[in-house]
């Protein structure tokens, strides 16, 4: 069974979720988990890993961090 499961733990499984969402809401449920899951998977099969490894670097200088400066050292201070 997927993800080491049993067939009683599935059984169970399959009953709580029945009992919450009802026997009509169970195929809605499955639906859209199947449209979450095929997103995901259309999302990893555009990426392009050849592009991802000529993406420029985006490392920040010393100096700035999020877009803003930091204060200067104590020693950098001018009186």
């Amino acid at each position: 069974m997927p993800f080491g499961l049993g067939v009683w733990e599935v059984v169970i499984l399959l009953a709580v979720v029945a009992l919450l969402f009802g026997a009509k809401g169970v195929p809605d449920v499955a639906r859209r988990l199947g449209v979450g899951v095929r997103e995901v998977r259309d999302a990893v099969a555009d990426v392009d890993p050849r592009r991802m490894l000529d993406a420029p670097s985006t490392t920040q200088s010393p100096t700035t961090r999020g877009g803003h400066e930091q204060p200067p050292d104590d020693d950098q201070r001018q009186p």
